[in-house]
């Protein structure tokens, strides 16, 4: 057992060391081979999906790994967040929600990250009271000023959108628009 566990080491080494320089075409061969030896090894599965989804844009395999991988390690945090990139990207926004409550219970997930998507998620809804009420609770939890930059940014893009509804809304009512 103690060589399965650190040939596997030894192989998701390798692979970040790929990764590192941009060497997904390697990377994924190498957690291919991992995978045939261990299909349960959920950060194999997680590291996959993420070159599926970022590096080569073939979101339907990129969610059948992240979901293994939630499946085989859901302890791995950064496989929530890699889900929440999936589920942006393939503009699922209503399950961004579903998600990110989950997500957010979890220890030790990116709460910055997984907060900051999912009120990116509701300004996508245009329920603009959670998406302000989300960024401003990812303010709250970051100590990252560019994180706190990105939820004001949010916040500000908000009033503008809200600003432009109620002067559309305004012109309507007058039969100008």
């Amino acid at each position: 057992m103690e060589d399965i566990l650190l040939h596997s080491e030894e192989y998701i080494l390798k692979v970040k060391e790929h990764m590192d320089y941009c060497d997904y075409i390697k990377a994924k061969r190498l957690l291919t081979e991992l995978l045939e030896e261990q299909p349960d090894h959920g950060r194999a599965h997680q590291m996959l999906g993420w070159i599926y989804a970022s590096e080569l844009n073939q979101y339907h395999d990129a969610e059948v790994h992240l979901k293994m991988a939630i499946q085989f390690d859901p302890g791995h945090a950064a496989t929530y967040s890699d889900y929440m990139y999936l589920l942006k990207m393939t503009g699922r926004y209503n399950e961004m929600v579903s998600f990110a409550r989950r997500a957010e219970r979890l220890s030790g997930v990116n709460l910055v990250y997984i907060l900051y998507y999912k009120a990116v998620a509701y300004e996508m809804l245009y329920d603009y009271g959670n998406a302000i009420s989300t960024y401003r609770r990812a303010i709250t939890a970051s100590l990252d000023d560019d994180w706190i930059g990105k939820c004001e940014q949010g916040i500000a893009r908000i009033n503008k959108k809200m600003t432009h509804q109620e002067e559309l809304s305004y012109l309507s009512n007058c039969n100008i628009a």
